[in-house]
Formats: C-alpha cells, structure tokens, sequence
C-alpha cells in the first residue's frame, strides 16, 4: 500500500460509496490521464504514436 487510508473519515452514506472514495485515488486517476492524455501525445514521435499508441 502506497498511503495510509487513517484521517479520511466520510460524513455520508454517499461520500462512502463514492467512486474514488480516497483523495490519493482520485488524485492518482486525474494525474495518469493528464499525462496520457496531455504529456504523451506532446512530446511522442510519428513512429510512437502511429506504432504503438494508434492499436490501443
């Protein structure tokens, strides 16, 4: 486990069942996709983004 999940108390029955009920989580998904999204198509070359990003 990369974080503790103690100090992150929910106050509803809604927050608690919320997707990404974790702060880190959420933070961890908003993160990944920015760079995949964003940071990856930026900076890659024609031969990776046609080889390999363009199947998935």
């Amino acid at each position: 486990m990369l974080y503790r999940e103690s100090g992150q108390f929910k106050t509803s029955y809604k927050a608690d069942m919320a997707i990404f009920p974790i702060r880190q989580d959420l933070w961890g998904v908003i993160t990944t996709l920015i760079v995949a999204v964003v940071i990856v198509p930026a900076f890659a070359s024609e031969h990776m983004i046609v080889g390999y990003l363009l199947p998935f």
